[in-house]
């Protein structure tokens, strides 16, 4: 009977700690999030964007939260993330989606996600979208999520966007 007990206290210390082997899963957490400046420090070819570029900015990104995008040439919002764990790597290997409305571009493409590698660490980081051309200024919901590499959500944080009137700049 003793060595039965001591069989099944095995056996629960076993399964309460998880597979042999498993890896936590990095967490990925959304700090801040709205309207954004931030400075723009050059650009990388990023062919899952509508214009074809990425733009690398150097933080700290200045944020007005906000959850609906009034959206004119010029306009950034965005997401300030960090990991909040990362396993024991201290580099977490990301994509950045953004699900949109639409887009139509002069070279003929539709898109409705538009995506780029990135990566989380402890620090903040900061993902977003600037509106550079006229035909990326589609009014509706735009979603911006951090995926592991195999495409599942860490985080995500969704934006109304409207269009109109834009000041004469």
């Amino acid at each position: 009977m003793e060595t039965f007990r001591r069989v099944l206290l095995a056996g629960a210390i076993v399964l309460m700690a998880g597979p042999v082997g498993a890896a936590e899963e990095p967490v990925i957490e959304i700090v801040d999030w709205g309207l954004t400046a931030a400075k723009e420090v050059g650009s990388e070819v990023s062919p899952d964007t509508p214009t074809g570029i990425n733009r690398l900015v150097e933080g700290p990104v200045d944020v007005t939260r906000a959850n609906e995008i009034h959206a004119c040439i010029g306009t950034s919002f965005g997401i300030v993330y960090r990991a909040a764990y990362t396993g024991e790597a201290s580099v977490v290997p990301i994509k950045v989606v953004v699900d949109h409305p639409l887009i139509r571009t002069p070279d003929g493409r539709a898109m409705e996600h538009s995506s780029w590698p990135d990566s989380a660490i402890l620090a903040r980081r900061y993902a977003g979208w600037v509106f550079e051309e006229n035909f990326e200024l589609v009014p509706g919901r735009w979603k911006i999520s951090l995926r592991d590499l195999a495409g599942s959500e860490l985080a995500s944080k969704t934006f109304t966007v409207s269009t109109g009137s834009c000041p004469i700049s």
